[in-house]
């Protein structure tokens, strides 16, 4: 049943990928890449803009509206909240349904908003002195025991051999919008998401700022 599942989610990516071409790359690794979604979903905004204002420091950072983005969630949770506890209070504490509603009504748009802001506003960091990518807010110590597919593992930048840029269409009931991944692509051909939002210019910009910074081709198959 998972797998049929799996089936059918990597089917409805595949729907909304441009094919892609592989050889107008001239790299032997481009061959042995995949070029769908690496990360479902999507942002039908801006979440990430690159600062490269320290060239041995080049992050990714949430957006202002991001940031927002996330504080609304977790502002409609704290008034979900506080309102419910106040009229509870003031009627003399005799209405649990209330404040039972209150807590989960607005512990849902709290948690929400917290989640996505840990998630979304963790810098991706890009640091050339040393060579390595990782994502936090401090470079980890060390990598031993640690998975590479974990989200605070360092990814050697000797290891990296091209940026890629591909695109998908995301269908909702509201109308549908097109994604852009930024991916490092390995020497095996494996790949690591680095942001997905869905401002094409501000995604083809940075993308080639960071090919520029790090020496590297640019794939951009958006």
């Amino acid at each position: 049943m998972l797998d049929k599942l799996k089936q059918l989610v990597e089917e409805a990516q595949k729907r909304g990928v441009r094919a892609v071409d592989a050889s107008q790359f001239s790299h032997p690794v481009a061959a042995q890449t995949e070029w769908h979604p690496l990360k479902p979903g999507g942002a039908n905004f801006q979440t990430h803009r690159l600062d490269d204002s320290n060239p041995d420091l080049l992050v990714f950072r949430a957006t202002t509206f991001t940031k927002v983005f996330c504080g609304i969630f977790a502002g409609v949770g704290v008034l979900g909240i506080a309102i419910p506890l106040l009229i509870f209070m003031h009627q003399g504490g005799t209405d649990w349904g209330l404040l039972l509603f209150a807590f989960l009504f607005g512990g849902i748009f709290l948690t929400a908003g917290l989640l996505m802001y840990y998630f979304m506003a963790t810098p991706r960091v890009f640091d050339t002195f040393y060579g390595c990518y990782y994502k936090g807010r401090k470079k980890p110590e060390h990598t031993l025991g640690m998975s590479r597919d974990e989200p605070h593992a360092i990814t050697h930048l000797n290891e990296v051999v091209a940026i890629q840029v591909i695109s998908e269409r995301i269908s909702s009931k509201n109308g549908s919008y097109r994604s852009y991944e930024i991916n490092l692509v390995k020497q095996d051909g494996s790949r690591i998401n680095v942001v997905d939002h869905g401002k094409p210019a501000a995604v083809i910009t940075d993308a080639e700022i960071l090919a520029t910074q790090l020496g590297l081709p640019l794939w951009d198959a958006s």
